[in-house]
């Protein structure tokens, strides 16, 4: 029971700290994101694209899960324009095509509020088997 009351501690704040990175970079692209125009470097399951920030640096990233453009997916060698972090370009980036979304931190944060609520809970009806099972009964 203690090995799933450990897990537990340590995988609940892994998830909010996971919910609190992803809302803090789709917030900052909302605030003070800049438009580049970017080249598609590898496309599949995660687009990856270099661009060049307006102060001249030449950067790398990641499109955003779910802030892809509808429709179409990219393809190696196609350019798209971005919205980046010019605080921390190497962020996840968004396709200025795409609608804004928040859909992978809501899930993160709902995943995180279910263990917050449903570890303690789980360990109290193994802490109560338990007991029930030592006194016999």
């Amino acid at each position: 029971m203690w090995l799933f009351v450990l897990i537990g501690a340590i995988v609940v704040p892994g998830f909010a700290f996971a919910t609190y990175q992803v809302w803090s970079n789709d917030v900052a692209l909302r605030d003070r994101g800049q438009e580049a125009s970017a080249v598609v470097t590898q496309a599949g399951k995660r687009v990856h694209v270099e661009f060049t920030t307006r102060d001249g640096r030449r950067v790398e990233a990641l499109v955003g899960q779910g802030d892809e453009a509808p429709g179409a997916p990219a393809r190696s060698g196609d350019e798209i324009p971005i919205v980046y972090d010019p605080q921390d370009p190497t962020a996840d980036v968004r396709d200025a095509r795409a609608p804004e979304n928040h859909r992978v931190a809501y899930l993160l944060l709902g995943v995180t509020v279910f263990g917050a609520v449903g570890m303690p809970l789980a360990a109290w009806h193994l802490a109560r088997e338990h007991r029930r099972r030592r006194a016999g009964g």
